[in-house]
């Protein structure tokens, strides 16, 4: 498994959202609460030492989880195989997307002008 350091990445990425969402949680528990983030050792704040917990541990427990080592091994090997087209390619395509875009919107404009003068020779006169 050459992976290694992109599976390592991703957990630690995961691990990171992880922690954020907890200690939003544990923000909004205690204010729900009606209690003061206590501080730990004049220090730190209960709530961050709870995210930081709650994130090393499912750091280890991803890197522990086969299934999830094996998931994303086959994601990083996928995604070598992915074809990026050149800068020419890339431009040639937007410009095809975006005179597309003006012919359709001109079109519908054109119709909806056409339409709202018949609705109205119909319905106002």
């Amino acid at each position: 498994m050459n992976n290694q350091r992109y599976i390592t990445l991703t957990f630690l990425a995961s691990a990171a959202i992880i922690g954020i969402t907890v200690r939003s949680a544990a923000v909004e528990g205690i204010a729900i609460g009606g209690w003061a983030d206590p501080l730990f050792l004049n220090l730190i704040q209960l709530s961050v030492i709870i995210s930081i917990v709650s994130g090393v541990v499912s750091f280890f427990v991803l890197l522990r989880n086969k299934p999830a080592v094996s998931f994303v091994d086959e994601v990083v090997v996928e995604m070598r195989k992915i074809f990026w087209p050149d800068r020419e390619e890339t431009i040639n395509s937007t410009t095809v997307v975006i005179i597309s875009c003006f012919i359709i919107t001109v079109s519908l404009a054109t119709f909806d002008f056409i339409w709202a003068k018949v609705t109205s020779i119909f319905l106002f006169s």
